[in-house]
């Protein structure tokens, strides 16, 4: 990769200067719907048409405004390629940007050591109950089709599969977010999502990219006695965060959600560490209703100006109904 710039945000809505993104990979195709609830992901898509005429335009809109040089003159041409190389991680023809990075490409790229191979291998294996014979045959793949079947759960052939797909991958957001010169890994609440966390917290510990920031990430422990809590307790000692419950509002002012995938034991333990850093010097809590669909705070309300949010609409009666009398109900304010 060519000299990069310092990772740092610092608003919702300030100028992006790159993004890691992850391409709807095989698994997604593979999403039926007796498991969309297991796998989190109910929408059952057509892989082709998600890929050709959404993901693909997606891309393109990217890298003309992030790096144009990859499309320039040629974006028309780009979709005449019936076979989408273009867009295809670790094809010898893919985009390759600094600036618009693919998560499979990471995960390729720290797969080249044999230490990181062997290491993150056998904690998929044992994450997905694999026998020691399947390790041996993942260790002697290539680097770009191992990394293909640790994300997609199965061969670029098709014939064998291997893991369950991990289609909540798309939203990268979820497992790592940076807060001013800090990145938070998040600890996603299913374990249908464990295999995705493992693998951003390998690439996140070994990639050059966040080498200049390796002492700067922050990783939340487990409660050291949640394996003694009452079956009916656990799910609210846990610590468990996402990053759509996550949002910086304003320089150094952090919004946290608790949320049906964010717990309130998580989020005490997140606002000590992120004060005794001194990262920020303002959180504001919020609590949501423990329901699947309003599972995080960016999915009723956005911001997408500096003073323009798009808000869920039930949401938005009730606090305009309780606005004359008092909003404190709805947000309480920490401040160190």
């Amino acid at each position: 990769m060519s000299s990069k710039p310092s990772l740092h945000v610092s608003s919702e809505i300030g100028q992006l200067h790159r993004l890691i993104i992850h391409s709807p990979d095989s698994g997604l195709g593979k999403v039926v719907p007796s498991k969309a609830q297991d796998w989190l992901f109910e929408d059952i898509v057509h892989l082709n048409t998600m890929r050709r005429q959404e993901y693909d335009y997606y891309i393109k809109l990217l890298l003309y405004f992030l790096d144009r040089q990859k499309v320039q003159g040629q974006l028309d041409k780009l979709d005449e390629n019936v076979t989408r190389d273009f867009y295809k991680p670790g094809h010898q023809n893919y985009f390759n940007s600094d600036k618009v990075i693919e998560f499979q490409c990471l995960l390729s790229h720290i797969l080249e050591d044999e230490t990181v191979r062997t290491k993150l291998v056998a904690s998929i294996c044992a994450v997905e109950h694999h026998l020691y014979d399947t390790q041996q045959k993942l260790l002697s793949l290539k680097s770009t089709e191992l990394a293909n079947v640790l994300i997609s759960g199965s061969y670029s052939t098709g014939d064998e599969m291997l893991f369950p797909p991990i289609p909540n991958l798309l939203f990268t957001r979820d497992l790592g977010i940076m807060i001013n010169d800090h990145l938070l890994l998040n600890k996603p609440a299913k374990l249908a999502r464990t295999r995705e966390a493992l693998l951003y917290q390998y690439i996140v510990f070994n990639h050059q990219l966040f080498a200049d920031i390796r002492e700067k990430i922050i990783e939340l422990p487990e409660n050291e006695l949640h394996f003694l809590l009452p079956e009916n307790e656990k799910s609210y000692n846990r610590t468990t965060l996402e990053g759509g419950d996550l949002m910086i509002v304003a320089p150094n002012h952090l919004l946290i959600g608790v949320s049906e995938r964010t717990t309130i034991y998580a989020a005490q333990l997140l606002i000590q560490v992120l004060f005794e850093k001194q990262i920020v010097n303002k959180i504001t809590l919020l609590k949501i209703p423990y329901k699947r669909d309003c599972m995080h705070i960016d999915t009723v309300f956005t911001q997408v100006k500096r003073n323009v949010w798009v808000l869920y609409h039930k949401l938005a009666r009730k606090v305009n109904k309780r606005y004359d009398e008092q909003i404190d109900p709805v947000m309480s304010r920490l401040m160190p």
